[in-house]
């Protein structure tokens, strides 16, 4: 019985970002990320090189430091309220990645281009 447990783990930790909600009305593909006692949820958001995509933060606790968000080539702070989403809207780049992070850089994501 216990033989099946650590495979499934394996393939949930490998497990990428979820699939975007839902388009905004520009068309870029929304994903989902939660401010929680761990920090950023997912920390790891898969996207198309080049593609124009939504951050859309949501500040589920109170007490924390990600009570903002610095997306790197981004020169605003994003404020994070509790309990209101706040979309940040980016183009990924040809390759590579685009961190953020909270202003006191202790909780990190990534946002990771994928295929090509």
């Amino acid at each position: 019985m216990t033989r099946w447990i650590l495979p499934l783990l394996a393939v949930l930790a490998c497990k990428g970002s979820p699939p975007p909600q839902r388009a905004t009305s520009g068309g870029a593909p929304v994903y989902e990320v939660s401010v929680t006692e761990k920090g950023f949820e997912p920390v790891r958001v898969e996207v198309a090189p080049g593609s124009e995509v939504v951050l859309r933060f949501t500040r589920k606790v109170a007490q924390t430091c990600a009570d903002a968000v610095l997306v790197q080539g981004d020169p605003v702070k994003h404020m994070l309220p509790q309990d209101k989403p706040i979309d940040v809207r980016l183009t990924s780049p040809k390759d590579g990645q685009i961190r953020f992070a909270c202003p006191m850089d202790m909780y990190r994501g990534a946002i990771v281009v994928t295929g090509g």
